[in-house]
């Protein structure tokens, strides 16, 4: 009786079989998107050419993604959307503590890079050459400082200035940014908590 729970409970918590079907079809969809990037050039690479390479029409590629941008970038807001959840889930006395709360968000982003480091290497090389995506890389990042600020602002009450918690944020989001493409400049070798971790003691 036991086994047969826990077996319910283990299928409850699986994805169900459409949920993996849309999962790896979303997976495929960014795989032959990043394939024709690299092979013909992003600007060159239409949502159709993509379309066609996965056997799927255009409608059915906008359900997965917005535009082709969000195909390459997607995964920096997922990255930083988990550094927002880090912060959310932190005792309300430690997220009270502005500096350190942050600094932990970013390290936490800095280690979810390190473990897909490769993915980001190869979406790094694409974007850096198309002007238009790295104006929606930056504006990623703007998104990311606003909504860090007001979360750390909400969690820590009115003990908080908010001039200064946009500087704070400000700087710090730069810090990462500034990080990363070193990091990605350099093949994505090095340790990269450890190079952010350098990067943030030149801010103390």
């Amino acid at each position: 009786m036991r086994d047969a729970t826990i077996s319910e409970q283990s299928q409850a918590t699986r994805p169900g079989l459409r949920e993996r079907k849309k999962r790896l079809l979303q997976e495929a969809i960014e795989q032959a998107a990043l394939t024709l990037f690299r092979q013909r050039g992003y600007e060159q690479t239409a949502i159709q050419d993509i379309a066609e390479a996965v056997m799927i029409s255009p409608r059915t590629f906008f359900r997965y993604f917005p535009s082709k941008e969000e195909v390459l970038l997607g995964p920096t807001r997922a990255v930083m959307q988990a550094g927002l959840a880090y912060l959310r889930a932190l005792p309300v006395a430690q997220a009270r503590e502005a500096r350190a709360a942050l600094q932990g968000a970013l390290l936490h982003i800095a280690d979810l890079y390190q473990q897909q480091r490769r993915s980001f290497l190869l979406r790094y090389q694409i974007a850096r050459q198309v002007p238009s995506v790295a104006a929606f890389y930056l504006y990623a990042l703007l998104e990311a400082e606003t909504a860090f600020c007001d979360l750390l602002q909400e969690r820590g009450g009115e003990t908080l200035d908010r001039a200064q918690l946009r500087l704070l944020v400000a700087t710090h989001i730069a810090t990462l940014r500034v990080t990363l493409e070193q990091w990605l400049d350099g093949g994505a070798q090095a340790d990269l908590q450890t190079l952010l971790k350098s990067h943030l003691k030149m801010l103390e």
